[in-house]
């Protein structure tokens, strides 16, 4: 039997928490649920469970769950000091539950839920801090943080995307490089003894391929050291941000990527800006959190000079059509939004415009990189095999 530290609602809505045994998860919730207690998290009290929870870091996945949570606790009439211990004493030694005890002691202390937040660094979007101040001043703290979640799940669906946009291609360039070490190890040194048993006169290009061969061959293992070595280079320069930062930049000016990183900012620029505008964000602090969300440069820049001229007194839709921000639809969307006073939601239409229109041009991309790396990797396999079969014949021919 394992003990499970649980945190449970009940039918009054109170939250409770205590240990309970049971041989798993599954049976922990069943006999929870036979005491009419809705279970809200289980942790084992493993000391191996524990100390895999100290090691393990909260990705985005992780911080998207916890503010559901809260928000669904928050919505259902637990008070948020409540909310925020049981959210602290659920998830244990984890980072989680260290940020929301920090939060919790905050809460006690008298300070607001965003300041406490923020005081947490816990990692969420600073648009969430501002979506809680907008939310305990509006007395809709549930709502607003319901909105941060779908805005932290719209951020996380648009990197899926882009992640999963480079899987195929990565796979047929790597499958490429493959073939082409396999072909210079297993296949070109069978026939690489010919240059020094034989006097022909061997092209050129074969002459080449054939001594690139015997070079991979006689150097293998430091080849594979040296692209070892690189690699890890590679990973180590990624993690900086400022040379992702320059790397995206320098995609987005791509014919084929370039327009589709492009529409991909402004969609997300346009869903948070509409979010922060339906929690009652004053427009001119939305449009900077909104602008902070975006990381391509370009266009971070232009969002710059549109708040500059807001600032001075201009309407969104001018701001934005006279520094060429977003297109013809979007102006007029924006312009009817503000027109009518529903400006987020035309915004929010605008975002899907956008997502749609990058999801629509990534299939295109992919349609076009499918058969642009097949041609490429059997061009360069063809050039291989045919500089071999040149020097078979040239030898052949001078026997002859």
């Amino acid at each position: 039997m394992i003990e499970f530290r649980y945190s449970a609602l009940n039918p009054q809505g109170q939250t409770l928490e205590g240990v309970i045994a049971a041989r798993n998860e599954s049976e922990a919730a069943r006999l929870l649920r036979q005491k009419e207690l809705s279970p809200l998290a289980l942790d084992s009290r493993s000391p191996a469970r524990q100390q895999q929870a100290r090691r393990q870091k909260s990705g985005s996945s992780e911080r998207l769950l916890l503010m559901r949570e809260l928000a669904t606790l928050l919505a259902a009439g637990v008070p948020l000091a409540e909310a925020v211990e049981s959210i602290s004493q659920s998830h244990g030694d984890t980072q989680a539950g260290a940020a929301f005890g920090v939060v919790h002691q905050r809460l006690r202390g008298g300070e607001s839920f965003a300041i406490a937040l923020a005081a947490a660094k816990f990692g969420f979007p600073d648009y969430v801090g501002q979506l809680a101040a907008a939310g305990e001043m509006t007395g809709k703290l549930a709502q607003a943080l319901e909105s941060g979640a779908n805005q932290m799940e719209y951020e996380d669906r648009v990197r899926q995307d882009m992640r999963n946009a480079l899987i195929y291609p990565s796979v047929l360039v790597t499958s490429g490089i493959a073939a082409v070490l396999g072909i210079f190890i297993f296949v070109v040194p069978k026939f690489a003894g010919m240059l020094k048993t034989t006097r022909a006169k061997i092209p050129e290009f074969s002459m080449w391929v054939l001594k690139t061969g015997m070079f991979v061959n006689e150097n293998l293992l430091w080849l594979g050291l040296a692209g070892i070595a690189l690699i890890s280079i590679a990973v180590a320069a990624l993690r900086r941000r400022e040379l992702r930062v320059r790397l995206y930049a320098a995609a987005a000016k791509l014919p084929l990527v370039g327009p589709w990183i492009v529409e991909t900012e402004i969609g997300r620029w346009s869903a948070m800006l509409a979010t922060l505008l339906e929690n009652r964000v004053p427009i001119v602090r939305a449009l900077e959190l909104a602008q902070n969300g975006v990381g391509l440069g370009a266009v971070r820049y232009r969002l710059q000079l549109a708040l500059k001229e807001i600032r001075a007194g201009h309407k969104l839709a001018d701001a934005l059509a006279a520094n060429h921000t977003v297109s013809a639809i979007g102006i007029n969307l924006v312009r009817v939004g503000e027109r009518s006073g529903e400006l987020p939601m035309m915004l929010r239409t605008l975002a899907r415009l956008y997502e749609n229109a990058g999801r629509d041009r990534m299939k295109r991309l992919l349609a076009l990189l499918e058969p642009a790396a097949i041609l490429g990797i059997g061009a360069i396999i063809g050039f291989i095999m045919v500089a071999i079969i040149m020097a078979i014949t040239s030898i052949n021919t001078t026997a002859v």
